[in-house]
């Protein structure tokens, strides 16, 4: 795949890392998954943050959120997968909604709160990428499988040059996560590395970061 990134008209799109997804004590750990395989995204996507913070990259922060009674659930919570709805996954307002602290959100980043695995379907994201001028959106997160191949998937339909950065991605399987980045690749993303992506952003790091 031959598309190019660059900085200009770029966007970071980061995809649910929130503590429902991150921590032990949220609810994907309650559900039995292994969300230390979901937190080992983090470091990938804190440089990436910090990365577009220094190419001046706008970065969209995503977050998977239900109303309390998951009346907005659907049929992926009342049929599909219910035990979502008993470990109250990301309920709107409660601490596993919230945006995992060592993601570092800051005044002027954009959050996008969302009921469905895609960041597009019935948000105003594209409505505020288009406004913007974006047409290359570099997209990391959690899970791989589901919420950031949807997002990809999703971004690509809408023409944007879509990237995905295989090691700023968790899924709780590695398979079904190594499945789907090579399903992105194929036909809807171009797969990259996160120095890769600082390397097209020019932008080089401390160790520290």
């Amino acid at each position: 795949m031959t598309i190019k990134l660059g900085k200009e008209n770029c966007a970071l799109i980061v995809v649910d890392m929130q503590n429902g997804f991150l921590d032990g004590k949220g609810s994907m750990a309650q559900l039995g998954f292994a969300w230390e395989k979901l937190a080992a995204a983090s470091p990938g996507v804190q440089r990436l943050v910090a990365g577009a913070r220094k190419a001046k990259v706008p970065i969209f922060w995503t977050r998977y959120v239900y109303e309390p009674d998951f009346r907005d659930g659907g049929v992926q919570i009342e049929e599909i997968m219910p035990m979502m709805k008993d470990v109250k996954l990301c309920v709107a307002g409660t601490w596993d909604a919230e945006i995992h602290p060592d993601m570092k959100t800051e005044d002027g980043d954009t959050i996008i709160d969302k009921n469905r695995p895609s960041s597009f379907y019935a948000t105003r994201l594209e409505s505020y990428l288009r406004a913007q001028g974006i047409e290359n959106v570099v997209v990391c997160g959690v899970t791989t499988n589901i919420c950031v191949e949807t997002t990809v998937r999703d971004a690509s339909q809408r023409d944007f040059r879509t990237f995905v950065v295989r090691d700023a991605v968790g899924e709780v399987d590695d398979f079904r996560g190594q499945t789907a980045l090579k399903a992105m690749e194929y036909l809807f993303a171009r797969v990259l590395n996160v120095n890769e992506v600082l390397d097209e952003w020019g932008v080089e790091l401390s160790n520290a970061a």
